[in-house]
């Protein structure tokens, strides 16, 4: 929600712009000049305090919508992501895409892509796991002679 604080000093700014324009408009002839030019310079005043807040209003809303979308995001993805074991993918089974990093996702959330594969072995950069997969065979010692 937007601050209501900054809400309630926009409104009180704008019920001071609009008695100051009251009075004005009632004055008729009984004001001289002087008064006049000052009723309109603090209703000028009154005015720009409201743009003022209403710019900071904005601004917040902004900040919100920016959270509330990356939130939606983040959401959407978490919704996508499945288990097949030893690695999280994203997305269906025949349009799947990954392998992410296990450890990387379940303690901070993050889709990590992992690295290798070629002998069904995988591994992350980022947290330094490896991981191999149910059809992983491990290479032949080299014989020489």
């Amino acid at each position: 929600m937007v601050d209501i604080a900054i809400l309630g000093s926009a409104l009180g700014s704008i019920k001071t712009a609009t008695d100051i324009a009251k009075l004005i408009k009632n004055s008729g002839t009984s004001l001289e000049k002087a008064e006049v030019k000052l009723q309109i310079a603090e209703l000028i005043s009154s005015l720009a305090d409201i743009k003022m807040e209403l710019a900071d209003v904005q601004t917040i809303l902004i900040e919100k919508d920016q959270i509330i979308t990356e939130l939606r995001n983040q959401l959407n993805t978490k919704d996508s992501v499945f288990w097949s074991k030893p690695y999280y993918f994203v997305g269906q089974d025949e349009d799947k895409d990954g392998p992410f990093c296990q450890q990387c996702y379940d303690q901070e959330q993050k889709l990590i892509r992992l690295q290798g594969g070629g002998t069904n072995s995988w591994n992350c950069l980022s947290c330094k796991c490896s991981y191999r997969d149910s059809n992983y065979q491990s290479p032949r010692p080299i014989s020489y002679g």
